[in-house]
């Protein structure tokens, strides 16, 4: 088996598993690393990692955007079933998106790319 080729199933893997020890700014870090190397499979691992971990972030804040702009424009507006709904799909793409992360660690460590 050739050096590179686990290195490279091992920093992917690594960018996958980050969810769970550091989520967001290890793939950012290989992948700002990686960009510039002659390994683009970890720079391509690297970057839908980065984009699978921070989405739920962003969706929290467009989230709270959206909840803003409608308590703010509405004078009787009672915000509960709203704000439970985006909680609820917060909660489920999180989950959805932990559960992709650890597939992907798991297929880039049995070397499936």
């Amino acid at each position: 088996m050739n050096d590179n080729n686990l290195t490279d199933r091992i920093v992917n893997a690594l960018s996958y598993l980050s969810i769970l020890f550091l989520p967001v700014i290890f793939p950012l870090i290989v992948w700002i690393i990686a960009k510039n190397s002659d390994r683009p499979t970890i720079a391509k691992n690297a970057c839908y990692a980065f984009w699978s971990q921070i989405f739920p972030l962003l969706y929290v804040i467009g989230a709270i955007l959206v909840f803003s702009v409608f308590s703010l424009n509405l004078a009787n507006f009672h915000g509960g079933a709203l704000f439970g709904i985006l909680l609820t799909f917060a909660l489920l793409l999180a989950l959805l998106l932990f559960i992709y992360n650890i597939a992907m660690a798991v297929k880039m460590l049995i070397g499936r790319e």
